[in-house]
């Protein structure tokens, strides 16, 4: 921790999400969908429709995309053979579809220079977070990758904070996403929550949310700001 910090009551421990959050990847996750929906012979969903249909993991995305209902389902056999083509083709697709949002690097690292701890929390399983955390060479820039395959359950379940936070204190942790599960993730929690607009909820706009977030913001690049001022919020 800086020397400028020593003492001060903050929020050491950030958790962050990723799609919608840190970046753009829609583009990635609908090659990826047209793959899912083409191995059960369902038509191929259009990137609006994917888009809207991000927002409550990849299995949930699955039924949407292959039933062509944002409300629909498909059988167990069908839905599992789609979800195995899904991640074949995602591990490839989140690389060349995929690109960071704007103030996304200089937000890290600003956050990281006073002091703080940064967990990227996604309900994207592990294996393509990383390759994407690597492939726009973040990978350096957050202490710690946390997704469904390590915490045994996924957002908004508290026990994903636990799990993300680790041995720090949850009380000193807040919370930084684009969507409702983000924002039910840090109630249930009960840490602040900042929200970032562009991003994918099930085409809801952030500001519908209930309770409303702690801070809005229009891109990356105002995090740090946002942080500080919930800080202030705290000390006060």
């Amino acid at each position: 921790m800086s020397n400028g910090n020593r003492g001060m009551t903050f929020h050491s421990t950030i958790l962050i999400d990723l799609d919608g959050t840190l970046v753009d990847s829609v583009a990635g996750i609908h090659v990826a969908a047209v793959a899912a929906a083409e191995a059960t012979g369902s038509s191929a969903p259009t990137i609006e429709f994917v888009r809207d249909a991000i927002g409550r993991g990849a299995d949930r995305l699955v039924h949407r995309v292959c039933s062509e209902r944002h409300d629909g389902m498909i059988d167990e056999e069908l839905h599992a053979r789609a979800r195995r083509r899904f991640d074949e083709v995602y591990v490839d697709a989140c690389l060349a579809g995929t690109v960071l949002r704007s103030g996304a690097v200089t937000a890290l690292e600003t956050l990281r220079r006073e002091g703080r701890r940064l967990v990227v929390a996604t309900n994207k399983p592990r294996r393509p977070a990383a390759v994407v955390l690597r492939h726009l060479e973040i990978e350096d820039l957050v202490d710690r990758l946390v997704c469904p395959d390590d915490a045994g359950v996924a957002k908004p379940d508290p026990r994903f904070v636990e799990t993300a936070v680790g041995e720090a204190p949850i009380g000193a942790a807040l919370f930084v996403g684009d969507s409702s599960i983000d924002s039910a993730t840090a109630r249930a929690a009960g840490i602040p929550f900042i929200a970032i607009r562009g991003g994918y909820d099930e085409g809801r706009r952030i500001e519908e949310v209930a309770p409303p977030p702690d801070r809005i913001i229009d891109e990356p690049g105002e995090l740090s700001d946002a942080v500080r001022s919930i800080d202030a919020d705290r000390r006060g």
